[in-house]
């Protein structure tokens, strides 16, 4: 049997075997986004994802990166999907809180600050009062754990290939190893030296627009309903390069017929726009597209994925009930609980696809500085984002312990200034790193026309590249930020809008990293 022939039926049976126990959720040519990188390259037989499919001349080696592809790329997916519908919302706490005056014997409204903007205090609206407020928000992320989204390398190694390659100068059969400790990658199995270099770049932003409603059903219960409603555009962009691991110029392995031409040079691993092989008598004779294309290239490849992508809807919305449980003169001690609620398509990064359940407790002082601090913890199902994006394998979304804490300064009876940490630490997550990593080097220059190159391992046999990593799973790590905002009354004798204007900075690295984040809002109480 015919070296192709084996491969082909290899790769079937996988392939098919995959697709009988489960289709994925994302199959070729599909627009949601958590499909973008999934497809960057193009899908293979039974339209898997990460195959690479009609990426070579030879279809031949369809697949031999995959594994690679999916092992890299796979993680950058379900960290975004988990932190990019996550993101802190405005508190949904009133602007204008009604106290009880004795000497009136009614409610009026407080002469102390406005609140905090994503912080929380313990004090409720007040008896039958309603409070409605809006928000926009805008996140253009630029990292992932300290990783540069717009410029990240990722290089493809091939697998080892379990077919009979022997030359008749080897004991036979010849598995090609494609380690760097493997005695097996020269001669007839030269081919596994070759690298595929990529340079990428995710440009992800998130537009939120947010409804807030809360209504006090007695004077010490509040109860809260968050609505969000997103934009996200991601385009993603990967310029690609095959690193030829010799060359060309080492012989036919046992019974293949590539191209009909068992004479060197030999590459197994073009672009298949290539022109000009066979019949490049050097690597450096093959044409510039025979090694160089940009993906994701929905023309070159089967059921790529386009370079820019959006979605817009609802996000996951969150029920909120509030008791103040503790009212003292000043001090103020709150209990709750927050509840998500999957209703945004987490494919499309609208929703994180999971349910969660978040108690928390909150303690305030109201004066003319009023401090506040708020701890929780959050407990999520699991989601189909963070799972296997190839099956319909849910995985796990990490709990975390949420805090904040900071102050609300009364300026004047009209304007508050409003300074928060908000944070969370999130218990057995994923980390992406980028790290120097040992590749096989190029076997080198034949000793003599005809003779082949790859006969003994060069010296040295290995060349070292930043390379963006397998995920470190099962990490603890804290998402901090710095809340910086005023709020406005700006009608203080007849009204009671409330106008905020808030920037988002992050404090530390870890997670996906947002530039500065501007909020703007405003809200009434009625």
């Amino acid at each position: 049997m015919s070296r192709r022939v084996a491969l082909v039926l290899v790769f079937g049976v996988f392939f098919l075997g995959a697709t009988a126990i489960a289709q994925g959720p994302c199959p070729a040519g599909s627009t949601r986004l958590a499909c973008v990188i999934p497809l960057e390259y193009g899908v293979g037989g039974g339209g898997q994802p990460f195959s690479g499919a009609g990426l070579f001349k030879d279809p031949e080696h369809v697949g031999h990166f995959d594994n690679s592809l999916k092992n890299l790329l796979s993680p950058l997916t379900k960290e975004i999907g988990r932190q990019a519908n996550l993101l802190p919302l405005a508190s949904p706490s009133s602007g204008v809180l009604f106290t009880f005056d004795p000497s009136l014997k009614t409610f009026v409204t407080t002469t102390d600050s406005l609140g905090p903007v994503l912080g929380e205090r313990a004090e409720t609206v007040g008896r039958h009062r309603l409070f409605v407020g809006f928000s926009y928000q805008f996140f253009n992320f630029d990292k992932i754990d300290n990783v540069d989204l717009h410029n990240f390398p990722v290089y493809l190694v091939h697998a080892d290939d379990p077919v009979d390659n022997s030359l008749t100068t080897d004991p036979a059969p010849v598995v090609c190893q494609a380690g760097v400790d493997k005695g097996t990658n020269v001669r007839g199995c030269a081919f596994v030296r070759d690298l595929i270099s990529t340079v990428n770049s995710i440009d992800l932003k998130v537009n939120q627009y947010t409804t807030y409603v809360t209504f006090g059903l007695t004077s010490r219960i509040d109860v809260s309903l968050v609505i969000p409603f997103e934009n996200v555009r991601m385009g993603v962009t990967s310029r690609a390069k095959i690193i030829l691991g010799s060359d060309g110029n080492y012989p036919a392995r046992m019974g293949t017929t590539d191209f009909g031409d068992n004479s060197p040079p030999r590459f197994d691993h073009l672009f298949k726009d290539c022109g000009n092989y066979p019949g490049a008598a050097t690597a450096a004779g093959l044409n510039p597209e025979c090694l160089n294309h940009v993906f994701p290239a929905p023309g070159f490849t089967n059921g790529s994925s386009r370079p820019q992508n959006s979605s817009t809807g609802i996000g996951d919305l969150v029920a909120r009930v509030k008791w103040n449980a503790w009212h003292g003169e000043r001090a103020n001690f709150a209990a709750g609980v927050d509840v998500r609620f999957p209703s945004g398509d987490a494919l499309n990064f609208l929703g994180s696809g999971s349910y969660s359940t978040k108690p928390f407790a909150v303690l305030s002082y109201r004066a003319r500085i009023s401090p506040h601090v708020l701890v929780g913890y959050e407990w999520n199902s699991d989601s189909i984002t963070a799972g296997d994006l190839t099956t319909n394998a849910k995985g796990n979304v990490p709990n975390d312990f949420v805090y904040s804490a900071g102050a609300d300064a009364s300026v004047t009876k009209w304007l508050t200034g409003s300074f928060d940490i908000v944070g969370q630490r999130v218990f057995g997550g994923e980390k992406l790193f980028v790290a120097p990593q040992d590749f096989l080097a190029f076997c080198g220059v034949a000793p003599a026309p005809g003779a082949p190159s790859c006969t003994a391992q060069p010296t040295p046999k290995t060349v070292s590249h930043n390379n963006l990593q397998p995920a470190r799973t099962d990490v603890s790590f804290n998402i901090t930020s710095a809340s910086m905002g005023i709020k406005l009354r700006p009608l203080p004798r007849v009204s009671k809008l409330v106008i905020t204007a808030n920037v988002l900075v992050r404090l530390d690295e870890s997670g996906l990293h947002s530039k500065p984040a501007p909020l703007i809002g405003l809200g009434y109480t009625f």
